[in-house]
C-alpha cells in the first residue's frame, strides 16, 4: 500500500509505503528521529518493509502533531491491505533486558485500543512517553483493528526505552503472526546442519551435551539428577530439539554443581549450534499449562543475557530436587546462549505442574525463536544487523 496523508490546516504530508511480502526493509524519516527507531522495529520484527516519509513541517507544527498524523497514514496503508476483512487474533509479548510487553490484536476489530504501558521517566532523548500511546490511538483508529498493549512487568522498574521499543516490537511480531495466519503460510525449514557437541571439565563436575537444533525432539539424558532427565525429555519434546546429556558430578555434596553445570553446558551447545543467528525468528512466545498451573514464557535470542523470574514454586522440593535448582537452571542456560528470558507463572500452586509447565512454555517458546524464516534471507533480526 501507498499513500499521502495531509494534516488538516497545515503543510505536512506524511508519505508512506507498506508491503505486507517484505524482508524488513526500512526507510523512515519522520523528523522524530525515535518514531524513526520505533518504526524500524515494526519492519524488521514483522517483516514488513515500511517507508515513512514526512514533507514540509513547519515550526508550529508540533511533535504531538506529527506522532498522531504518522500513526494514522501508517493505520490507513494497513486499511488500504485488506488486513481488516480477515477475522484473525494474535497475541505476542516481546522483552528487552528487563522490560516485557505483551500485545494481543483482532484484524477485523473493533477499533479499540487498551494500553497499559507505564514509564519511569518522561522523555527518551526528545521524544516524550506518552506519544506512543496517541500512535497506536490514532494507527487502530484509521485500520479498524483492536489492539491491547499490557506492560507485563513492574511500574516502578524498567527502563523507558527499552519499555517503548518492546512494545512495538510487540506489535510487529503480533501483525506477523496475524498476517501468515491469514496467508496460511508453512514454516520453512533449513538445510544448514545446526549441531554441537559440548565437553566441559570441573573439579566438580564432567559433562558432555549433544544438541541437534533441527532434531526430533529425542532426549538420551544420565544427568545423575531424576528430576532434571525428566526436564530435559520435556525440554526436547516440546522444543524439537534433540539433546544427549551425560555427566558426572559430585552430587555426594548435593545437586547444585551439576544442575548448574549441565545448565551452562546447554547454554555454551546452543550458543554454538545458533551460529550468528541469521535467518531465524530470534524471539519466541508460548503459554503452557500443565494441570492446574500455567506459566507463561517469553525469549530474545538477542546475544544479550538477561532473566526475569516470577516462577513461585511452594514447595523445598520435588521429590529429591531442590526447586531453587530451577531458576538456577534457566539462569545459566541465559547466561551461556547469550537469551533474554522472562518466565512468568500465571496460575498454580502443584510444584511438580509449575516446574512442568515452566519447561514446556520455554521448549515451545525456544522451538519458534530458533525456526528459520526465508523471507529473512540470511539477515539477522535486528534493525542494527548485528545482535
Amino acid at each position: 500500500a501507498a499513500l499521502t496523508s495531509a494534516l488538516a490546516d497545515s503543510s505536512l504530508e506524511v508519505v508512506v509505503n507498506v508491503s505486507l511480502d517484505g524482508t524488513g526493509k526500512c526507510s523512515n524519516s519522520t523528523t522524530l528521529p525515535f518514531l524513526d527507531h520505533m518504526l524500524d522495529q515494526l519492519g524488521t520484527h514483522g517483516l514488513l518493509d515500511v517507508s515513512v516519509e514526512v514533507r514540509g513541517r513547519t515550526q508550529d507544527v508540533t511533535d504531538e502533531q506529527v506522532n498522531g498524523a504518522v500513526g494514522t497514514a501508517v493505520g490507513q496503508a494497513f486499511a488500504d491491505l485488506g488486513l481488516c476483512e480477515h477475522h484473525v487474533s494474535s497475541t505476542f509479548s516481546a522483552p528487552l533486558d528487563e522490560s516485557l510487553v505483551g500485545a494481543t490484536l483482532s484484524l477485523d476489530g473493533p477499533s479499540q485500543l487498551t494500553y497499559d504501558v507505564g514509564f519511569p521517566t518522561k522523555l527518551v532523548g526528545t521524544y516524550e512517553t506518552r506519544l506512543p500511546e496517541l500512535f497506536f490511538q490514532n494507527f487502530i483508529q484509521a485500520c479498524g483493528m483492536s489492539l491491547s498493549l499490557i506492560r507485563q512487568t513492574p511500574k516502578n522498574r524498567g527502563n523507558s526505552h527499552h519499555i517503548i521499543e518492546a512494545t512495538f516490537k510487540a506489535v510487529a511480531r503480533a501483525l506477523r503472526a496475524a498476517i501468515d495466519e491469514v496467508d496460511q503460510r508453512p514454516v520453512e525449514g533449513t538445510l544448514v546442519k545446526r549441531e554441537a557437541s559440548i565437553h566441559r571439565k570441573t573439579g566438580e563436575t564432567d559433562v558432555d551435551v549433544d544438541i541437534k537444533l533441527d532434531g526430533k525432539g529425542t532426549s538420551d539424558c544420565d544427568t545423575m539428577i531424576p528430576h532434571l532427565d525428566l526436564m530435559l525429555k520435556d525440554l526436547a519434546e516440546t522444543s524439537g530439539i534433540s539433546f544427549k546429556v551425560e555427566c558426572e558430578g559430585d552430587i555426594h555434596i548435593d545437586d547444585h554443581h551439576t544442575n548448574e553445570d549441565i545448565a551452562i553446558v546447554i547454554g555454551k551447545a546452543l550458543q554454538e549450534a545458533l551460529g550468528n543467528r541469521s535467518g531465524i525468528n530470534r524471539m519466541g512466545f508460548a503459554s503452557a499449562t500443565v494441570g492446574e498451573a500455567q506459566v507463561e514464557v517469553t525469549l530474545d535470542l538477542s546475544g544479550r543475557p538477561h532473566l526475569e523470574y516470577e516462577l513461585e514454586i511452594p514447595d523445598e522440593r520435588v521429590g529429591t530436587y531442590d526447586t531453587q535448582l530451577v531458576e538456577h537452571f534457566y539462569q545459566s542456560i541465559v547466561n551461556n546462549s547469550g537469551t533474554t528470558l522472562h518466565v512468568r507463572g500465571i496460575s498454580g500452586t502443584n510444584s511438580p505442574d509449575l516446574i512442568a509447565a515452566g519447561i514446556h512454555a520455554f521448549g515451545a517458546a525456544l522451538k519458534m525463536a530458533v525456526r528459520f524464516d526465508d523471507r529473512r534471507l540470511g539477515k539477522i533480526a535486528s534493525s542494527k544487523g548485528v545482535l
